[in-house]
């Protein structure tokens, strides 16, 4: 995005007009001035083909008019045409060596099309020139040191600020650019002086910041362009553009709420898009808004009912919700239209597991497996899979290829514990039970299962122990209040009852093997 200069001058406005005495009178200069003004309202008005016919015409008596190259390079740069347009342009500061318009058209020009640094310098130096004979000259020092700016040359581009006079110091574009070179200088109290005068500009526009804020992060500023963007936001100059550059900022800044609110204010200037309403969920969700965040991507989901991505990130927020059903219907999706992805078969299949479809739920694990063939939490997938699916001897193979490993070690041996206890091998049970606790001690599985093995050997106190540290860990975990309530039954405790209560509120049998499996891969939805 190029800045907005300081006088709104396009090309074609600066095509007549030359000091005198730059150029000689032509033979029959009133018949030939009329000519060249109904040129340039042409090309005003848009008639570019009708203006460059007359320009040829008049070139034929007049070849060394630099007006008529001057206009032909101003057709020439609306047609596209850099090249040509720069030939003219030169063609006309060749003939009249002081013609300021053609030098602010070549300038212009080149600053379109900026996008490597020798073009950026060539530009410089055709300001540089003007400046020789008109020192003073507004916009030919603004933009010097724009493009002074640009090359790094923070200094420098002060240098021409200073020689502007006092009203065109006060102009935003101005006041931005003073800013932004004082904080690459790290002259931080004159950037915020210079800011804060821009705040208040009254011709303050979403362009004068936009440009600037790669500097100003560059240069440890970064909560000066959040001011900025923010002031912005305030006095409703903000386009969509800057509101989504200041929910970006706010976003690394951890101020989810806030720029939750900014990409807000963005569907209000237009329809709602994909991108927009991704990031919103994003927001949303890192601020546990989770219905928020469904609300989001179902209206993404309207747009776009063949994003993968979206239907992914939907799905996982139902697990999160606890909405089994919506959750796999969206997983489906996801893998049905990107069935490629190992993350989305993965989470499919710790879905399928915990409506206890461990058959249907193993293929997609074999999936996540043959995409990540070292990755230990393939086997510790498939393993749980297979001792759902009472495959004890497929599940042993998996869970102990991977029970030394970091990332697997506590729910491997948790299964294979839990394995032991099917097989009433509570010895065993018992010491890959302790082994996930020594791995994890803050986990709560292993204990609530370990007091399971204490109350098949009758040793109570023991069981309730584990308990009570499983439940100071995880008051909520189902497994620990259900295990909890076997023990009151067992030894005939009067607190069963209420416990029977606590275990019926909480609901969703399995929800820790699910969890489990997901916080094992670390999948994000988004």
């Amino acid at each position: 995005m190029h800045h907005r200069c300081i006088r709104c001058l396009g090309i074609i406005l600066c095509l007549l007009f030359m000091p005198a005495g730059a150029r000689p009178a032509p033979a029959d200069a009133s018949a030939d001035e009329e000519q060249l003004v109904r040129i340039q309202q042409s090309i005003q008005s848009g008639d570019l083909r009708g203006a460059r016919s007359e320009l040829k015409q008049a070139l034929t008596r007049l070849p060394g008019e630099p007006r008529i190259y001057n206009l032909l390079g101003a057709i020439d740069a609306q047609e596209k045409h850099f090249a040509a347009a720069e030939t003219n342009f030169r063609r006309a500061i060749q003939l009249a060596p002081r013609f300021t318009g053609a030098y602010l058209n070549l300038g212009r020009l080149y600053q379109e099309h900026a996008n490597q640094q020798w073009v950026v310098e060539k530009a410089l130096d055709v300001y540089r020139k003007l400046l020789e004979f008109e020192p003073d000259h507004v916009e030919a020092n603004y933009q010097a040191a724009w493009l002074l700016y640009q090359l790094g040359k923070f200094g420098p581009s002060l240098e021409h600020l200073e020689r502007l006079p006092a009203e065109a110091q006060q102009r935003a574009p101005v006041l931005a650019l003073r800013g932004v070179d004082n904080a690459a200088l790290g002259r931080r109290a004159l950037a915020e002086a210079a800011l804060k005068q821009l705040s208040a500009a009254g011709d303050l526009t979403e362009a004068d910041i936009l440009p600037i804020l790669p500097a100003l992060h560059e240069h440890q500023a970064g909560d000066l362009a959040t001011r900025m963007l923010e002031t912005l936001a305030q006095r409703g100059l903000s386009s969509n553009m800057g509101l989504q550059a200041l929910a970006g900022l706010l976003e690394k800044q951890g101020r989810f709420k806030e720029a939750r609110e900014s990409l807000e204010k963005d569907l209000r200037i237009e329809p709602p898009s994909v991108p927009v309403l991704t990031r919103l969920a994003k927001l949303a969700y890192r601020t546990g808004d989770l219905e928020g965040a469904v609300g989001y991507l179902a209206h993404a989901r309207d747009l776009e009912p063949g994003n993968a991505a979206i239907h992914f990130f939907f799905g996982m927020v139902c697990i999160e919700l606890k909405l089994p059903p919506e959750a796999k219907q969206s997983l489906k999706e996801a893998v049905r239209l990107n069935p490629d992805n190992p993350y989305y078969h993965y989470a499919l299949g710790a879905v399928l597991l915990q409506e206890k479809n461990s058959d249907e739920a193993i293929p997609h694990f074999r999936k996540y497996r043959d995409s990540h063939p070292a990755d230990p939490r393939a086997n510790f997938a498939l393993g749980v899979a297979y001792f759902d699916a009472y495959q004890l001897d497929a599940a042993r193979k998996e869970l102990e290829a991977v029970a030394s490993r970091p990332e697997t070690r506590v729910g491997a041996n948790l299964y294979l514990g839990r394995l032991a206890v099917r097989e009433d091998n509570l010895t065993e049970a018992a010491d890959r039970l302790r082994k996930a606790i020594a791995s994890d001690p803050s986990s709560p599985e292993p204990y609530a299962e370990l007091a399971l093995v204490h109350i098949r050997h009758k040793e109570f106190a023991l069981a309730e122990s584990n308990l009570t540290r499983a439940l100071q860990i995880a008051p909520e975990h189902y497994r620990t209040n259900l295990n909890l309530l076997m023990l009151y039954q067992k030894t005939n405790d009067p607190r069963a009852e209420q416990q029977a209560r606590q275990v019926e509120q909480l609901q969703k049998a399995g929800e820790e093997r699910e969890r489990l499996l997901l916080h094992s891969l670390e999948i994000r939805p988004y």
